[in-house]
């Protein structure tokens, strides 16, 4: 929660005036075709808060939680993260923050002592109370910092001068204490996370002792620590079901180094990349696109308006945090800070935890103006202007939201060509200062175009229904091959003499995943391979899969032939293709097996995927399709008939 947030960049589309006084149309292209992120939904942490409002009458509670959650009243927020508290050592009294509520009791408060699963009732009965109410709700688990026991300053705000703070030989204790965490609740409580999170801006270097919130530095050694929680998550009969996740840096930059850091191993264990978006917003896309080469999604996990500059309204100025999030990052989920902090510009509910009241403000009415029209489950395509976002719902509607923080009215027409079928009219909401989210009047669509006026200082949410189409469009692939250290050369077709190297990079170089098999079980997920001292049992075809951020294959196919006497080429017979009987239910093995997915053995398990690596499940029978397999460390696409 420190650091400087990026403005995103705004369209270079700008308002215009005509000499007759007119104003001139900003044109957006809506493409169905480059479909981006499943969005899994919006939500909120319940520290501190919930530590707070978790004491109020069970009636008062159950009004404050339906204007969280309800999706037609309230914010319809699905996604709620639970903070394991560490618990401070006895006689420390320094966790004041968020009217108290930082003060998060831990679950084992002494090394030697049992676990005390009477702490943090109120935190506790607020995702209980959400886990019943909300239809198919996401929790994760995340910590703020170990045990105090654990800490090497004895105190749960962090060192004496913000390094690292949990000693060198508890790495597995802090597994431990979080996994049992997990554990009891799954089953005590009902409660079952998808993620658990081991950090919190673990390189901002803040976290010192004595501090008003619960903090640990943890810059080093995060692979170590994703291992060591995987490891216990799947020790307990937890993972996959409950996977790691990491990094939750305050700065997106240091989210990407660190995550390319991180060891095979502890991506195994690892289901999604979460960051916090208050600065290093120029590492949006580049993170999205690491996460996607590896097959993660990415959470925009805690936010907020930490050290804002100029005079735009907050709630305006928090839409442009969630376009950037949403567009550019691509983040598959979008996590407010927490609904209930105290701070006037931080908050979306004003809470009054002596009277049990609360009142919503304008940042609330802003959030409904997209969370109660893009539902889970929603896709992100592409529009052309940083000012608006469209997704298209489980349900078939075209969702367009626009957003105008400027002082004067802007025109926009937005051309919705790319679709094969789309509704005669948008029915309208807009969000307006000082708050207020009301209906308008519906809007004509004519010739596959809509035309609007965005008023100044509004968000404008415009909902059609009846949109199909959008046929997919891979990335163009530019084959680029170099022997030694040459220069790069445009071609398919490769010759070498024995004992020569060689590399292959195709372009796109930046975004998408790749795929590669080929001679001798080779296989591959970088963009670019490299060979060295090849001979004649490297000779063959070397074919790569790219796979876009829309989910879009596109392929190439390098052949390559080594002069080497003692191995001859010998053009493979293409007659024969890889296949199983019909009967069978396994397809585990080399691309292009049949069939459908089940474990190999009892006790092994298969994550699924889609060609986007959107998770599908574990061992789950798919239509037909193409899909991406993970069985223990490796990678296949298996196709189903």
């Amino acid at each position: 929660m420190k650091g400087l947030v990026r403005f995103f960049t705004i369209s270079s589309a700008a308002v215009a005036f005509l000499a007759n006084g007119a104003m001139a149309q900003t044109k957006v292209v809506v493409d169905p075709g480059k479909k981006y992120q499943v969005f899994e939904g919006w939500g909120t942490s319940l520290c501190w808060w919930a530590v707070k409002a978790g004491a109020w009458s069970e009636a008062n509670r159950s009004k404050l939680l339906g204007a969280i959650a309800d999706p037609d009243t309230g914010l319809g927020y699905t996604i709620f993260r639970y903070n394991i508290g560490g618990g401070d050592q006895p006689g420390h009294n320094h966790l004041t923050k968020g009217d108290g509520g930082a003060n998060v009791p831990g679950y084992k408060p002494t090394e030697k002592g049992d676990f005390d699963w009477t702490a943090d009732p109120y935190q506790r009965t607020i995702a209980i109370e959400l886990s019943k109410r909300v239809k198919s709700p996401i929790f994760e688990a995340f910590s703020n910092s170990p045990p105090w026991w654990m800490t090497k300053s004895g105190c749960v705000s962090g060192s004496s001068d913000g390094s690292d703070n949990l000693k060198e030989d508890y790495f597995d204790d802090f597994a431990d204490y979080l996994s049992e965490v997990a554990l009891h609740f799954k089953k005590e409580w009902g409660i079952t996370f998808r993620t658990v999170e081991p950090f919190n801006e673990p390189s901002a270097g803040w976290w010192k002792a004595n501090g008003g919130q619960e903090g640990c530095g943890f810059k080093n050694n995060q692979t170590k620590m994703i291992v060591e929680l995987g490891k216990a998550l799947q020790k307990k009969g937890l993972f996959p079901e409950t996977s790691v996740s990491a990094a939750d840096e305050t700065n997106i930059g240091d989210a990407l180094n660190q995550f390319n850091k991180y060891s095979s191993e502890a991506l195994s264990y690892m289901f999604q990349v979460n960051t916090h978006s208050y600065s290093g917003g120029d590492s949006r896309a580049k993170l999205f696109n690491a996460a996607f080469a590896k097959d993660k999604k990415v959470w925009q996990s805690e936010t907020g308006p930490l050290h804002k500059s100029g005079d735009e309204n907050i709630a305006l100025w928090m839409a442009g945090v969630i376009l950037a999030d949403l567009r550019d990052m691509k983040a598959s989920a979008w996590v407010d800070w927490q609904i209930g902090d105290p701070a006037e510009n931080w908050r979306s509910l004003a809470l009054n935890h002596s009277k049990q009241t609360f009142s919503p403000n304008a940042r609330y009415y802003m959030h409904a103006a997209f969370s109660r029209y893009i539902r889970p489950g929603s896709r992100i395509i592409d529009s052309d202007n940083g000012n608006t976002l469209a997704a298209l719902t489980p349900e078939g509607a075209l969702v367009l939201i626009v957003r105008n923080s400027g002082s004067s009215d802007v025109k926009y027409s937005f051309d919705l060509g790319e679709f094969v079928k789309i509704g005669t009219s948008a029915k309208v909401v807009r969000f307006e200062l000082p708050g207020s989210l009301t209906k308008q009047s519906d809007i004509v669509i004519s010739g596959k175009a809509l035309s609007m006026t965005a008023k100044s200082n509004t968000i404008t949410t415009m909902v059609i229904e009846g949109a199909e189409g959008g046929a997919c469009k891979p990335d163009t692939i530019i084959p680029y091959v170099k022997i030694h250290d040459g220069g790069w050369n445009e071609t398919t077709d490769v010759k070498l003499n024995k004992g020569d190297s060689l590399s292959i990079g195709p372009h796109p170089w930046e975004g998408g995943r790749w795929v590669w098999s080929g001679p001798a079980e080779f296989k591959s997920t970088s963009r670019e391979i490299r060979f060295k001292n090849m001979d004649g049992t490297m000779s063959g075809y070397y074919k790569a899969v790219h796979t876009n951020a829309s989910g879009c294959e596109g392929s190439v196919t390098f052949k390559v032939i080594v002069d080497d006497p003692d191995h001859p080429f010998v053009e493979p017979d293409t007659t024969k293709q890889d296949s199983i009987d019909e009967d069978s239910t396994t397809a585990i093995g080399q691309r292009g097996i049949v069939g459908m997915l089940q474990p190999l053995n009892a006790g092994e398990s298969i994550q699924v995927f889609d060609m986007q690596g959107r998770f599908l499940g574990h061992s789950l029978k798919q239509a037909p399709g193409t899909y991406l397999v993970r069985q223990g460390k490796n990678l296949r696409q298996v196709r189903i008939k």
